[in-house]
Formats: structure tokens, sequence, C-alpha cells
């Protein structure tokens, strides 16, 4: 398995087994986001990307990790009003990004956020309660 889907894996291991979660994988349609999320509060859109280190030289623009059709399906949806996110993965953790333009990762800055917690944050993002 590649690394993005490693991570992803792991995230998806600590998420609650009746959030429903499914891959978006359509050759046939390049840009869509990785995974869609649904709770009954709403539904989450997601692109991952994954960097085995934080940088260490200069500062990262995680949306610039996105291919311009990843990119211009996450900016057409977002002004449409759903909800996406950019997740960067690292084997330290992660970067949770609402406003994907906006997606810098500061050189020498570990990693926010750790599996456990991005999961949180993906069921606080779709579901009404934690414990829901």
């Amino acid at each position: 398995m590649k690394p993005e889907n490693t991570f992803i894996a792991s995230v998806h291991r600590k998420l609650p087994r009746d959030l429903y979660h499914e891959k978006m994988h359509n050759p046939y349609r390049g840009g869509t986001a990785d995974v869609w999320y649904s709770g009954r509060k709403a539904d989450l859109w997601v692109e991952y990307k994954y960097l085995p280190n934080a940088p260490k030289r200069a500062d990262v623009n995680a949306f610039e990790l996105c291919s311009p059709l990843q990119q211009d399906w996450l900016v057409n949806r977002g002004d449409e009003g759903r909800n996406v996110a950019l997740i960067v993965g690292s084997k330290d953790g992660g970067w949770i990004f609402k406003a994907v333009l906006s997606a810098t990762i500061y050189k020498n800055k570990p990693p926010p956020f750790t599996r456990a917690q991005i999961a949180v944050w993906i069921q606080e993002q779709c579901c009404l309660s934690y414990d829901e």
C-alpha cells in the first residue's frame, strides 16, 4: 500500500464504525476528492496528500500538492457551499486545512494533529455529537 493510503487507513481505523465513508476513485473523472464522509450533520469531502516529514527548509503550500484538476474540484465544491478539506499526512501526524487556498505548512513546525485527532475532527464535521 502506498504511504498516502496507509495514512488514510490509519485515520479510518480510529473512526466509529457507523460513520459512513467511501473512497472516490473514478478513472473517468479526475480531480474528485479522495474520500466522502457522510453523517447526520453534514457530508465532508477530503483530499488527502502525504509528506513523509515536516518541511525543514521552506514553507510548503499544501494546496499546490494537489493536481490542477483536484484544485479546481476543491475550490468549485467549496464555492457551492460543500464541506471540503485538505488533509496532509506525515509519519508524525497531519495538518487539516478547511481554507484550502491558504493551506500552508510551515517549515520546522511538526504536524499539529495526531491521527486520532484527525478522526475526531472528521467525526465532528459529520455528526451531531462525538457519541453519535
